[in-house]
C-alpha cells in the first residue's frame, strides 16, 4: 500500500513538472543532427591532445606502482560476466532503431563491473562505479573509419545519470589536478573544493558505497538513436538484486565489491531493463536489469555538450528496450579478468552509425580510449583485440 501510494504521488508531481515545462510534448522527439543538438569548439582537438598526454602520464604513474598498465578511469575490476540481451517483442515503431530494430531479437553480450577512478583504491573510498558492456552479432551500418568486419557495440555506463566532468574544458581541468594530486588524494579533494562547481565535482563521492549488483546504470553522455537522440540506462529488475544494498564498512575487506558480486553470482542471476528516456511507469526500486532510453525534444532542455545536466524524467522519461541477463556464474575467474583487461577493448566509437556518440565528451573520448589502449599495450607488450565472439572470452 504504501509503496503504490508512493508512485502515485511520485506521477502527479511528475504530471505536475510537465505541465509547467517549456519544452515541447514528450513525444516530439527531434533528429540526432538537428541544429543545436551538437556545438563543437575550435579548440577542442587542442585540448583533447591535452587530455591525452595528462592521461597517459597517469597511466605510467599507475605502471611505476603496480607494475602494470591499467586503463586510464576504471581501472579496478570487480567482476566480469556474460549474458543475454533480449529485445522486447513489443518494441513500438519509433524504438526500432540500432541493434533495437528487430523486435524480439535476442544478442550475447558480456559486461565488465568497475570502480571508475584511475587508482587502485580500496573499496571503502566512495566513489562512482561503472559497467562496460559489448553487444555480439551486431548488424548494420558502421561509423566512420570502422572496419565493416567488426560485428560488436559497446555502451559504457556509471551509477549516476550525469558526469561531472562536465564538457572538454571542464575534463582538462579536473583531469590536471588529478595528475598533479596524483599521490595525495586529500590534497585533490581540497582543490576541488576551491572550484565554483564543487558541489558537481564532490557529488560523485556522495554516491552509495553499496553492493554494485543493486544500482541502476547510465550511460551519462548523449547517444544518436537511430533518427533521434536520447541517454540509455540500466535498471535493475530482480527482488535479489534490490535486497543486495550492503553498506561498504571500514573493517571489510578493500575488495569487498568484488567479493559481493562473486557471492552473488554465484547462486543467482541478475536482470536489467534496458531503457531510453520515456516511460515512467516502471520504478528505478524495481529489480531485472531492463534496457531503456530518454528521447531528446530540445538542446535547451536536453543537451549534449553539458555531460552535467541530468535530463528530467517529466520531459524525457525513460522507455523500455529490452532485458539483459546474467545467469549465475563466476564473475571473478583469474583467467576471464586478465583477458579483460590484457586484450578486452571498448569503444563507443567502433559501433554502429545508429548508436553515434553525441557531445563533447564523447567527442573525447574518440581520442582518449584509443590513446589509452595503446598506452596500455605498449607498456603491458599485449595487443587488445576486437573480439568478435563472447565464446573467445574464458
Amino acid at each position: 500500500m504504501a509503496e503504490a501510494l508512493k508512485e502515485t504521488m511520485s506521477s502527479a508531481w511528475t504530471g505536475v513538472k510537465r505541465g509547467l515545462s517549456s519544452a515541447p510534448p514528450n513525444d516530439a522527439y527531434l533528429a540526432w543532427n538537428a541544429p543545436g543538438v551538437e556545438t563543437i569548439k575550435s579548440d577542442e582537438e587542442e585540448k583533447t591532445q591535452q587530455i591525452k598526454d595528462v592521461m597517459e602520464r597517469m597511466q605510467k604513474r599507475n605502471f611505476d606502482l603496480h607494475r602494470h598498465a591499467f586503463r586510464a578511469t576504471h581501472v579496478k575490476t570487480q567482476g566480469i560476466v556474460k549474458g543475454k540481451l533480449q529485445v522486447h517483442s513489443d518494441l513500438p515503431e519509433h524504438l526500432r532503431q540500432g541493434i533495437f530494430a528487430e523486435p524480439g531479437k535476442t544478442y550475447d553480450v558480456a559486461a565488465r563491473y568497475a570502480n571508475e577512478p584511475y587508482l587502485l583504491q580500496r573499496d571503502q573510498e566512495p566513489g562512482p562505479r561503472g559497467l562496460g558492456l559489448k553487444v555480439f552479432d551486431v548488424t548494420g551500418p558502421r561509423l566512420e573509419g570502422v572496419d565493416e568486419s567488426v560485428n560488436t557495440q559497446d555502451f559504457l555506463f556509471n551509477n549516476a545519470p550525469s558526469i561531472e566532468l562536465t564538457d572538454v574544458d571542464t575534463t582538462l581541468e579536473i583531469m590536471s589536478l588529478r595528475e598533479k594530486y596524483f599521490d595525495d588524494p586529500a590534497a585533490l579533494g581540497r582543490h576541488l573544493k576551491l572550484r565554483s562547481d564543487m558541489i558537481k565535482q564532490h557529488a560523485p563521492y556522495m554516491l552509495p558505497d553499496t553492493n554494485i549488483i543493486s544500482h541502476a546504470m547510465y550511460t551519462q553522455s548523449a547517444f544518436r538513436f537511430g533518427q533521434y537522440y536520447g541517454h540509455m540506462a540500466l535498471f535493475p529488475v530482480l527482488e535479489t538484486q534490490k535486497a543486495a544494498d550492503d553498506k561498504v564498512k571500514n573493517d571489510d575487506p578493500s575488495c569487498v565489491l568484488s567479493d559481493w558480486l562473486f557471492d552473488y553470482f554465484a547462486g543467482k542471476e541478475a536482470k536489467y531493463e534496458f531503457k531510453v528516456s520515456n516511460d515512467v511507469s516502471v520504478s528505478h526500486r524495481q529489480c531485472t536489469h531492463r534496457n531503456q532510453i530518454q528521447l531528446g525534444t530540445d538542446p535547451a532542455h536536453h543537451p549534449t555538450e553539458d555531460g552535467s545536466v541530468v535530463w528530467d524524467e517529466a520531459t524525457s522519461p525513460y522507455q523500455s528496450l529490452g532485458t539483459i541477463t546474467f545467469p549465475a556464474q563466476d564473475s571473478f575467474g583469474q583467467e576471464r579478468r586478465v583477458f579483460w583487461e590484457d586484450r578486452m577493448s571498448l569503444d563507443a566509437w567502433r559501433g554502429l552509425a545508429a548508436h553515434r556518440p553525441l557531445g563533447g565528451i564523447n567527442r573525447l573520448r574518440k581520442g582518449v580510449y584509443p590513446h589509452s589502449k595503446k598506452t596500455r599495450d605498449r607498456i603491458n607488450v599485449s595487443k587488445s583485440e576486437d573480439v568478435r565472439s563472447v565464446d573467445e572470452i574464458p
